[in-house]
């Protein structure tokens, strides 16, 4: 569900914080981070749940730290510090906490908790299939990101190469 967490949680973060200044390139990889960390990690372990470290509590709150701790204040700091957010904000979406032991992990033990045998991607090909409200929610996040895409003027030239530059989204210029 990679749009639909792109899409909830840049609606989200704009909407709790108001922060035009956000360099929205650390908040899209915030929120796609535990995702990928556990995607690898299942694929590594050939287990079938890809909900490990990266939707634990613990990884954001070290990154937190490592961010704090290791970067001076100002833009840098803050960028990184949306990634820590972002990556917050994932395991909100996903209601991370009724998992309490990947949730807490390592709280209850260091044992990873994985169901054993076959494959991740065949898992998720067989979940993606058997789950309308996956797509439902891909649409949800497509059709949110469309609208920030033209009400920010990433339609345009000028836009685009403001995002890659800065990170900032901006305002269309062509409104009247």
């Amino acid at each position: 569900m990679l749009v639909w967490h792109l899409a909830s949680i840049t609606f989200l973060f704009r909407w709790i914080f108001r922060d035009p200044k956000v360099d929205v390139r650390f908040l899209a990889l915030g929120a796609v981070a535990p995702d990928v960390i556990d995607m690898a990690a299942a694929t590594i372990l050939g287990t079938q749940t890809a909900e490990f470290w990266g939707h634990s509590l613990a990884m954001p709150a070290l990154a937190g730290v490592v961010v704090m701790a290791s970067i001076r204040r100002g833009r840098r700091r803050r960028a990184w510090m949306a990634l820590v957010v972002a990556w917050l904000l994932h395991l909100l979406v996903d209601g991370m906490w009724v998992y309490g032991r990947v949730f807490l992990w390592p709280a209850f033990g260091w044992e990873l908790v994985g169901q054993s045998g076959g494959s991740f991607w065949e898992g998720a090909i067989q979940r993606a299939a058997s789950d309308p409200w996956r797509w439902i929610l891909e649409v949800i996040g497509v059709a949110y990101l469309g609208w920030l895409a033209y009400s920010t003027g990433l339609s345009q030239s000028e836009g685009r190469a403001r995002l890659v530059e800065t990170g900032r989204l901006g305002k269309r210029t062509d409104q009247g």
